[in-house]
């Protein structure tokens, strides 16, 4: 692990990226703006589309024989006619005509990393001036729930702050330029909880961000332990925020919990506002929800998502697994930004470790950064801290890519699993028409 002084370094390079004066000053703008009339929204964001269109054009070689949108024509209907709706698969089968360089990045641009829901790895490039404008969105969203530039903060959000392997306090990191306190979520457990609570209170948050799994956990261990900490607010994202979630924080640590709306490819964002209501940013993304046959609908559907400040590499009419419906009518905050309903699920593949401590998904997402040659994989708890690794390899699999996967998991998981990788033909689809990409399959498995 890095010493305290490297990490004090690198902790000072995010954040004269992601909180210059720049961000702050887009990030108010944003504020500025969040009242302003449907109309006027609508028009902002086609001046943002013209300018990624014409980014896609020139960046992307499935696009270059597009013609642009006249100036009179509307460029949000000139995307829906010429511009087919695209997914992952069609991002992996196409890096030659959907990346910039023939999918060649370049060092200074930074690479969106995931393995998503359906566990296929990929990578998205991305500008620095689109890293900046997603910290501004998410200034604007804490601002929502009650902060402001400056205050201190608690995180819980899977930073690698000490090694795996640490077996004494302390397990999180003040970040002296950020004031953010970073909580190592590896180490979270009924030994480390009391320690780790301490910890924030002692930082005197204004908020916590935290991923929905991991400051469940820590909200248990807070109401077993009668732990006093109470919190100003709780912003969680990253993955869904079920409602057993959501009471179980609230009423550990007596706030509300803000949740926010995001993914890796950047082509959709949505937070929740004081009603409770998530808003899709207009100046984000292009948001449509479509039905299957890729048509709009009022009912729910696909999550399509455009982007608008990415033009390194511009994704357009990208669909994901999401799913989710318009609510009509205005909010009871006043914005006028439009509203949407995401579609719920169960936390019923939840996995523990050896000690039943949670592991977070996105969590579980980090073993497989960087790794090539697998098309599908699948994470599988069959016993108590026994985990399966299904991998459907690509051409190309060899055993380094086994012995990486399985350093991974011990590295950047957990040193409290037990882990074996199995290489099938296929992994088999639930009715949905999905696949399980953590599948919870050990019948003692704490719930």
């Amino acid at each position: 692990m890095l010493s305290n002084g490297r990490k004090n370094i690198l902790f000072l390079l995010r954040h004269l990226i992601r909180r210059n004066p720049f961000v702050l000053r887009r990030a108010a703008g944003l504020q500025a703006r969040e009242h302003a009339s449907a109309p006027q929204q609508l028009a902002r964001q086609a001046t943002l589309l013209r300018a990624t269109l014409a980014a896609a054009r020139r960046q992307l070689p499935r696009y270059a024989a597009i013609a642009l949108p006249p100036a009179d024509a509307d460029p949000l209907a000139w995307l829906r006619t010429h511009y087919p709706v695209i997914d992952k698969q069609d991002l992996l089968n196409g890096r030659a005509t959907l990346y910039p360089r023939a999918g060649k990045r370049r060092p200074w641009w930074p690479a969106g990393k995931t393995s998503g829901t359906s566990g296929t790895p990929l990578e998205v490039f991305r500008s620095l001036d689109s890293v900046m404008w997603e910290e501004a969105f998410h200034l604007q969203a804490w601002q929502w729930a009650g902060y402001t530039h400056g205050a201190q903060q608690a995180v819980v959000r899977g930073d690698q702050v000490c090694a795996p392997g640490q077996r004494q306090a302390p397990y999180w990191h003040q970040d002296p330029f950020g004031k953010q306190l970073f909580i190592s979520t590896r180490h979270l457990s009924a030994s480390t909880a009391q320690a780790i609570l301490d910890a924030i209170a002692a930082s005197r948050p204004a908020i916590l961000r935290a991923y929905p799994s991991a400051c469940f956990d820590l909200a248990r261990h807070a109401e077993r332990l009668g732990h006093a900490l109470r919190l100003p607010a709780v912003i969680t994202g990253s993955e869904p925020l079920f409602p057993l979630q959501r009471e179980q924080i609230e009423r550990a640590f007596g706030c509300r919990v803000f949740d926010t709306y995001g993914m890796a490819e950047r082509v959709a964002f949505a937070a929740q506002c004081e009603a409770g209501y998530y808003h899709v940013q207009p100046e984000y993304s292009l948001v449509e929800i479509l039905d299957d046959d890729n048509q709009p609908t009022s009912d729910f559907g696909h999550v399509v998502g455009t982007t608008l400040h990415n033009h390194v590499m511009p994704l357009l009419r990208y669909r994901l697994s999401d799913r989710a419906r318009w609510l009509p009518g205005e909010c009871p905050c006043g914005r006028h930004a439009a509203r949407i309903e995401l579609s719920s699920g169960k936390v019923e593949d939840q996995l523990y470790d050896s000690e039943g401590t949670a592991v977070s998904a996105s969590i579980v997402t980090f073993a497989f950064k960087g790794l090539a040659h697998i098309r599908k994989s699948q994470v599988a708890q069959t016993g108590p801290g026994t985990w399966v690794v299904r991998i459907v390899p690509e051409a190309g699999y060899a055993e380094a890519d086994t012995v990486a996967l399985e350093s991974n998991f011990q590295r950047y998981i957990s040193d409290r699993i037990s882990v074996s990788i199995q290489l099938v033909e296929d992994i088999p689809l639930m009715p949905s028409g999905k696949y399980k990409w953590v599948s919870q399959e050990w019948p003692g498995a704490r719930r």
